[in-house]
């Protein structure tokens, strides 16, 4: 009996077809994936901030600091330091989406204690004329011209040298604890130094972590921030109206709320106008 071998023609259509099914396919695989991965960083930065209010049940509800005057977390202070007897666990502190680059990190950084994590604090601080003083509008910021340990000793932190007003903030400083935000996902930022844990809603600091919060008004170009080493400029995000929040799950960030609750949403829906739509602005607890 003759065997008879497939034709060029239905081999090229049978290879058409597997094209056709893995196009289809392939899109809906890395939909999965990045659903897991977004799925997972939700329930991380939720652990992270109930960690963080676990710390304030010890602490007279207060908030651990974002970074203490000298900087240095190990020795000023800093709530990716301060809460980890609470969290014990470095995973907890990622996303899996983040790249975990070292972009912002300094020459002299030691490896066997510098981590890389994915999540900045709410340390939004600006100008309040009330006051007459550069003061603290979010919740763990910068401690700066403070050392918690021996105020006005250290001399990385001479008593003359403090600028800020309020420079701790509590649970009672929070006016809408469901709709005020605590933590954010920010890529590359890192344990040790600076705005390393925090974003403070300015980029004066930023080649140590880039420190915009979202502002609806902004011109929609990329942001962009130097190296650690002042090297070259990196792109943070390519819309500068997200701050340096990571908006990588179809343009969504993830949060977590200062009630322990966490969530995605749009960066701009944190902060639309912060000058016509203030009582908008997640970013500042007093509202």
């Amino acid at each position: 009996m003759k065997n008879r071998a497939f034709t060029l023609i239905e081999l090229l259509v049978v290879i058409a077809i597997i094209a056709i099914l893995a196009a289809i396919l392939f899109p809906v695989f890395a939909q999965a994936k990045a659903a897991a991965k977004k799925t997972q960083s939700l329930s991380n930065v939720k652990q992270t901030a109930l960690g963080v209010l676990m710390y304030m049940g010890d602490s007279d509800d207060v908030f651990p600091q974002g970074s203490g005057c000298g900087w240095y977390y190990p020795l000023d202070g800093g709530w990716a330091w301060d809460t980890q007897p609470y969290i014990k666990s470095l995973p907890i502190l990622r996303d899996p989406s983040d790249p975990l680059t070292k972009d912002f990190w300094q020459g002299w950084f030691d490896p066997t204690i510098a981590v890389g994590i994915s999540f900045a604090s709410n340390g939004f601080q600006a100008w309040d004329p009330g006051a007459n003083a550069w003061d603290l509008f979010g919740v763990m910021g910068m401690d700066q011209g403070n050392n918690v340990a021996s105020p006005g000793t250290d001399p990385r932190c001479p008593s003359g040298s403090r600028w800020m007003g309020n420079m701790v903030a509590n649970q009672s400083t929070v006016n809408d604890v469901a709709g005020s935000i605590m933590l954010a996902t920010r890529y590359s930022g890192q344990n040790l130094f600076g705005q390393g844990d925090m974003m403070s809603g300015v980029n004066w600091w930023d080649y140590t972590g880039p420190g915009l919060i979202p502002d609806g008004t902004r011109d929609g170009t990329p942001y962009l921030a130097p190296k650690g080493d002042f090297s070259a400029n990196v792109t943070v995000n390519k819309d500068n109206r997200w701050g340096a929040v990571a908006a990588v799950y179809a343009n969504q960030g993830l949060f977590a709320l200062v009630d322990g609750h966490a969530k995605a949403m749009n960066p701009l829906a944190t902060d639309p106008d912060p000058v016509n739509q203030p009582n908008k602005n997640m970013w500042n607890v007093r509202r």
